[in-house]
């Protein structure tokens, strides 16, 4: 008599899953990678572990944390404090434009009604 869970391998009956996994499934593309790796992990030989190293590759890709990323992030987080400290000092030129038109529009003479 064979148990449960050999009965399930072999007829491939799975649960429902929650709402959450289907939604995270849906969002995180890197979670159809991790799915491709389950499947690739019950296979045999040496191609399964050339082909699960591929696919960790692609998920390192996909993920903005992981060290091939970390350079990249870095540069961008340096252009960007760059770009607000550019944005800072125009906006003070700016200010100081808009004060000086102010001050000019007070010292016009107003147009004589006619």
């Amino acid at each position: 008599m064979k148990k449960y869970k050999n009965f399930r391998e072999d007829c491939i009956i799975l649960e429902h899953p929650n709402l959450r996994t289907r939604i995270k499934k849906a969002i995180d593309p890197r979670e159809i990678f991790r799915d491709k790796i389950d499947a690739l992990k019950k296979m045999p030989g040496e191609m399964k572990d050339k082909a699960i190293n591929k696919l960790k590759d692609k998920i390192d890709v996909l993920n903005p944390l992981s060290a091939i990323n970390a350079v990249g992030n870095k540069q961008i987080n340096k252009n960007i404090k760059k770009l607000r400290v550019k944005k800072k000092a125009l906006t003070t030129k700016a200010k100081g434009i808009g004060n000086k038109i102010k001050t000019l529009k007070a010292k016009k003479t107003p147009k004589k009604p006619t």
